[in-house]
């Protein structure tokens, strides 16, 4: 989320302003007026401030204005900032619980969509039985078109009609032959091809069904435009219908302006 309190949110400085007049400085100004008790002064305390406030909301005192006013605005700035990433992280969490609530079976009764997309395996060729590194491509290219769209669903394990085949397969491929190393190639995967910075918009479930075991890759849309590493040369995915496809430079750069507006 980019932060800029004048554009987008203008109500801040005049909140800031109002809060840091009207707030901190009474508050400030008390602390004060205890010092003055303490040398013997005779006016109240709301005298006291008033006549400060009013100094101040009069420009008699300019620099206290001033003072005042930038620590109001930068308190409320960053009461805005933080309040917004808690409300996001929020609604990342919401999300995700009510993804974990979802079953598998349920999940795969909705069939593949815009949104929700099988495979049988990653790596594993199960139909010539041997490992096949392009279908890690085409794993990256399905979550890099879930990041540059709305995000979405991969299930790993699960065939095209719905069928659980399992990770078995693509276990027995791995120098750690478990979920655990099984997560660590994903993730490494996303890395090398996608760039470090896209791990934190996936999340991996493992479900048990009748033995097997699916992943469940649950993919955020992205804050900026995913590219998959392909030899020396980058592409660009997105989701159209149940596939991804790869788009044009004109293409690419149209929907990137659109989508990722400054």
């Amino acid at each position: 989320m980019k932060f800029n309190p004048v554009v987008k949110y203008p109500g801040i400085i005049i909140s800031g302003v109002a809060f840091g007049i009207f707030i901190l400085l009474p508050l400030s100004e008390f602390a004060s007026y205890i010092e003055y008790i303490e040398r013997g002064t005779a006016r109240g305390p709301v005298t006291f401030i008033l006549g400060k406030l009013l100094d101040t909301l009069l420009l008699r005192t300019p620099i206290r204005f001033i003072y005042y006013s930038g620590f109001g605005i930068l308190s409320v700035a960053l009461f805005v900032h933080f309040y917004s990433r808690f409300k996001e992280r929020r609604t990342e969490i919401n999300q995700l619980l009510s993804e974990l609530n979802q079953g598998l079976l349920p999940l795969i009764a909705q069939g593949e969509s815009n949104t929700l997309e099988f495979k049988s395996s990653y790596r594993f060729d199960l139909k010539q039985n041997i490992v096949n590194k392009a279908l890690e491509g085409v794993v990256m290219k399905t979550l890099a078109g879930f990041m540059n769209s709305g995000g979405g669903t991969l299930l790993l394990g699960v065939s095209d009609d719905g069928t659980i085949l399992g990770l078995e397969n693509d276990y027995q491929t791995l120098k750690r032959k478990d979920k655990d190393g099984f997560e660590q190639l994903i993730m490494s995967s996303v890395s090398e091809k996608l760039g470090t910075a896209a791990c934190k918009y996936i999340r991996l479930i493992f479900h048990s069904h009748n033995q097997m075991e699916v992943c469940r890759i649950i993919v955020d849309r992205a804050g900026f435009p995913i590219y998959v590493k392909e030899g020396n040369s980058k592409k660009f995915y997105v989701r159209t219908g149940s596939g991804t496809r790869d788009m044009d430079i004109q293409e690419a750069i149209n929907y990137i302006s659109e989508t990722w507006k400054k």
